[in-house]
Formats: structure tokens, sequence, C-alpha cells
């Protein structure tokens, strides 16, 4: 039996959070919820070369976790925005009617679900383990670990991100801070803030939800160090789990993982070539 696009809405939203934001970036972002569909693909980022990838894969379905625009909303209008990224608009929008896409996009009900959600995945893939967590808050998780010094636990989480294709990460602050306390935060939300309330020993952000003029001097006036990664190398292999969720929920729909990474390559300098 044909599935519809409202159907796995309607699943999507079904599912148990920590919490529920007073604006949800859930919903269609193209198409129409009334389409059928047979083949799926998700992937975190709808970049371009994603939605031609999707429409060379024969998918009718794209669930993504971030927007098709350039903003953080529901929605955008072009006419809110400078020339050149009014046209990188029309033309993202352009290739999606083109591929035939409908875009759904699963990002609050991701980044909260507990267990297979970005935040708990993204804990896992730290090499955090449950009976280690001591703080379950929206978008917040707090891990107590056996101590070592800051820079050994920022070379363990470069260890586990390197096959996101993130090579290395930043460590702001003092390396030789003991560390027993961790506190990470989800994507973007990685207020240094609160997550300083929750009296750490380290924090783990990413890049696009910290600020080194603001949250770097921060963590270094307040002695608390901080490891920096890239966002998608904090959320891409949540990803997966969400793959795995549908194909349990409908059977019938092919549903294809396009894998996605770290959005830079680190270019090192030579200091033989001055």
């Amino acid at each position: 039996m044909a599935t519809r696009v409202h159907e796995i809405e309607s699943y999507l939203e079904s599912l148990e959070t920590l919490y529920t934001p007073p604006e949800r970036l859930d919903g269609i972002l193209a198409g129409s919820r009334d389409d059928t569909v047979e083949r799926a693909a998700v992937a975190w980022m709808p970049y371009k070369r994603t939605i031609e990838r999707a429409r060379a894969a024969g998918c009718s379905l794209l669930v993504t976790h971030e927007p098709l625009e350039y903003n953080t909303g529901p929605t955008a209008d072009p006419a809110d925005e400078r020339p050149v990224v009014a046209e990188q608009m029309a033309s993202k929008s352009e290739l999606v009617a083109d591929a035939g896409l409908t875009v759904l996009r699963c990002h609050d009900v991701w980044d909260l679900l507990p267990g297979d959600g970005v935040t708990d995945q993204w804990g896992q893939r730290l090499g955090f383990t449950d009976d280690e967590t001591v703080v379950r808050e929206d978008y917040i998780r707090v891990y107590d670990i056996s101590e070592r010094v800051a820079r050994d636990v920022a070379q363990e989480i470069a260890d586990n991100v390197t096959d996101l294709g993130q090579s290395a990460v930043e460590l702001v602050g003092p390396d030789d801070t003991a560390v027993s306390r961790v506190a990470i935060g989800t994507g973007a939300i990685t207020p240094v803030p609160r997550l300083l309330e929750h009296d750490p020993d380290l924090l783990v952000c990413t890049d696009d939800g910290f600020t080194h003029w603001r949250d770097g001097a921060m963590t270094i006036d307040a002695g608390v160090p901080a490891v920096v990664v890239n966002h998608a190398t904090a959320e891409v292999a949540s990803m997966a789990t969400l793959v795995i969720h549908l194909d349990n929920a409908f059977p019938d729909l092919s549903v294809t993982h396009f894998e996605q990474e770290c959005m830079f390559d680190l270019v090192a300098g030579n200091s033989d070539s001055a």
C-alpha cells in the first residue's frame, strides 16, 4: 500500500521527546503532504548536490534535518534577503520543483528524542555512556567521567570524529585542567552560559553555536576549557538512526541514507615555505 507524506510527518510528530519548543521547525518545506512515496532519502543538510542525488536515486521525498533556505526559521521570504541570497534561494526552489521532490524537515523531534536523537547519539559518538549521564535537560547532556586532563579528553573526541570528516578539533582554554564532568549541547544549541550552570569541567560545543570573542573569552576566564567541532560533525551520525525508525514504521517504503560529514577541510600551513 502506498505511503503518503502526511503519514510520515504524523509519525515523526508522534515521537515522544523531552521538550516541545514553542515554535516548531519541523514540517513540509516544499511539495505536498498528500503526495505518495515509494522511495525516500534521509540527509542532514539539503545541499543542491543532495537534491540532485535524490532525483538520480528516484526519490520523491527528502527527509532533512536542516532547512532548505539559509535561515533557521520555518519559512523564508526572498524579498527579505539580499539579491545574491534571494538568487540562491530561487535556484534551489527551482531545483526541488524540477526534481519533483517533497522536502520534509525533521529537526526539533530529532534533536530532542531520547536515545536515538541527535543529543544522545552525539554523546555516544564521543564515547560517553548512559551510566555516565547525570543530566538530561532538553538540548543538554552532562556526563560524569573518569578523571583525565582536558587535552586528553579533546584527543579522544578528535579520535572519535575523524571518520565524520573532521581531522582535528579546537581546544579553547587551559589544556591541563582536570576533567571529570563534561557538558554538551545539541548542534548550534550550545549556549555556554547554560552549560556552565551545570558546573562542568569541560564543554563540547559546535562552531555555529560558539563565538570565540564571547564564548571563548568566557570559557578562558572561567577556567573551563571547551572543545569545538563542526555543527555537521555533531549531528550527521544520528541520521542513520532516523533511517532505522522510518524503515521500522514503514516497511513498504524504500529509505536511503545519504551520508554527510564535516563541512570543511583543515589546511595546515607549511612553515618551511616561509
